[in-house]
């Protein structure tokens, strides 16, 4: 379970790092462009709204992601702890029936 946690964080540090790095080039690219100043606001400001629209997008996903996720190791935990009572219950006469025979 913690290994899953390592893995969505590792995930999430390398798609944000890929919108910082897009983001960057894109305004990298912007400014060394041969533009005036009004069309160089006009496409930052462009580009920032893409960007935007893409986080949101990118976070709505991951939080999607992070339900079903969530929705499997409940079910999952769920199972054990029901297989783990059941192996206690049989265990438990087992060891009455043991008690029994001596």
């Amino acid at each position: 379970m913690a290994n899953d946690n390592d893995d969505a964080r590792d995930l999430m540090a390398v798609l944000v790092a890929m919108v910082f790095g897009a983001l960057i080039g894109a305004i990298t690219a912007l400014l060394l462009a041969p533009k005036s100043g009004e069309e160089l606001r006009s496409d930052i400001a462009e580009t920032t709204a893409r960007a935007r629209e893409r986080a949101t997008d990118l976070k709505e996903h991951m939080s999607a992601k992070y339900k079903d996720l969530r929705a499997k190791v409940d079910e999952h935990l769920k199972q054990h702890a029901t297989d783990a009572v059941e192996a206690t219950e049989e265990l438990a006469e087992d060891v009455e029936a043991q008690l029994e025979e001596a």
